[in-house]
């Protein structure tokens, strides 16, 4: 009996799976949000400069974008999506932990890098599978693993906050590590879903030239391109928030850790709070209008901080920000999966993931270069343009009848 028919017994099976992949989902995002949050504790420990700061970061996109192709085959061709999930959890705990040991500069880049391999791993696998298993409600099911996401973005730097002072950086991602640890415990022991066909025995050599027929298809469609390049777009400003926020609080505002922790948190939770409504709309009126509102929000807002001197609009101005910045995530994966037949699933994801670190990887470096030149408060405005650039390119993009099985 496949996922699918177990689904259809009961609705509590049916939810099952969604809910303990959401919940993993975050795990990873809380580890890598951890690294994040001690980031700037990393730049005074070793003495960095903004660049060489920027450069750590730079490091986690690029391992990613390393990581990202092959896992989308090996998912397509194998069906092996748990144990992907599984070593994705476990494996990003000992990266977390090996931040926390780390005695250089390169040592903690090294680890890192493994944190988001990890987290690379994990989304072909389960963003496929939700895609496939609740097609006809994509974009809401996609919206509730985009919420397991914002809550571990969103609890780790309170916690992080905390461990910091308490422990230290080095003890806060250590203490850090035991929730992609105990993730991959739950998954093991708990999510028992039996895997596709496909895993229970090799592909054969039809079925791989069938899938390597099924990408030259996949990859020649100029409308797939538009929707990944402008993925990769509004992923430059995800990826510099994420880096530069804190950075930006701590010379503008507080060294604090608790209220660096705060206003991280603030950002996911205001794409936790409105993503389920994004993608549920995006199912009932499509993706572009919700694109469309989300994206000229986030840009407004992001020319608006360098300019703002109170903490507590701040605050303000960062929960919209992250209500409309982080709500789209699952909107445009359900926009690129409309496109993609199912048996591709993983590699479309793939592939937008794949685009998102090409973009994002060149952002923290590059961000560290503006800020030492001119002052960190540009980095905001470079941001702003990404998004311009990706909301141009929306509007070119037509949409597509939803592919199911």
């Amino acid at each position: 009996m496949t996922a699918i028919e177990q689904g259809r017994l009961t609705g509590t099976l049916s939810r099952m799976p969604l809910f303990i992949l959401a919940g993993s989902h975050g795990s990873l995002h809380w580890a890598l949000a951890i690294f994040y949050v001690v980031l700037p504790f990393i730049k005074t420990e070793f003495g960095l400069n903004y660049t060489e700061t920027g450069l750590l970061a730079s490091i986690v996109h690029g391992s990613a974008f390393i990581a990202n192709f092959p896992s989308g085959m090996i998912v397509d061709i194998t069906g092996r999506r748990r144990a992907c999930q599984i070593v994705a959890t476990a494996l990003a705990a000992v990266g977390l932990m090996g931040v926390g040991w780390s005695t250089s500069y390169w040592m903690v880049a090294g680890f890192v890098s493994i944190v988001a391999m990890m987290n690379t791993l994990w989304h072909p696998a389960a963003i496929s599978f939700l895609s496939a298993s609740y097609a006809e409600r994509r974009g809401l099911a996609l919206s509730f693993h985009t919420i397991g996401a914002s809550i571990g973005d969103a609890a780790a730097p309170v916690a992080a906050g905390l461990f910091i002072a308490a422990f230290g950086w080095n003890g806060a991602t250590m203490a850090g590590a035991a929730v992609p640890l105990i993730a991959s415990i739950l998954l093991f022991f708990v999510f028992v879903a039996p895997q596709e066909p496909s895993a229970q025995k090799p592909p054969s050599r039809g079925g791989t030239k069938l899938y390597l027929s099924g990408m030259r298809q996949l990859i020649s469609d100029a409308q797939v391109w538009k929707v990944l390049i402008m993925s990769g777009f509004r992923g430059t400003s995800q990826a510099g928030l994420r880096t530069f926020l804190p950075l930006y609080f701590v010379a503008a505002f507080s060294d604090d850790p608790y209220w660096l922790g705060v206003i991280v948190m603030v950002l996911q939770v205001g794409g936790a709070v409105a993503t389920p409504f994004a993608g549920a709309l995006s199912d009932r009126i499509g993706r572009k209008p919700i694109l469309m509102v989300g994206f000229v929000g986030s840009c407004v807002v992001i020319f608006a901080l360098p300019s703002i001197g109170s903490l507590w609009l701040l605050i303000v101005a960062v929960g919209l920000a992250g209500c409309f910045i982080f709500s789209v995530r699952p909107v445009i994966q359900s926009w690129a999966l409309d496109m993609t037949p199912p048996q591709l699933g993983g590699s479309m994801v793939s592939m937008q993931f794949g685009t998102q670190s090409a973009f994002a990887m060149t952002v923290p470096l590059t961000g560290g270069l503006i800020a030492d030149a001119w002052g960190i408060e540009y980095v905001f405005y470079a941001l702003g343009a990404a998004i311009i650039v990706a909301c141009g390119i929306a509007t070119t993009i037509r949409e597509k009848p939803v592919q199911t099985a």
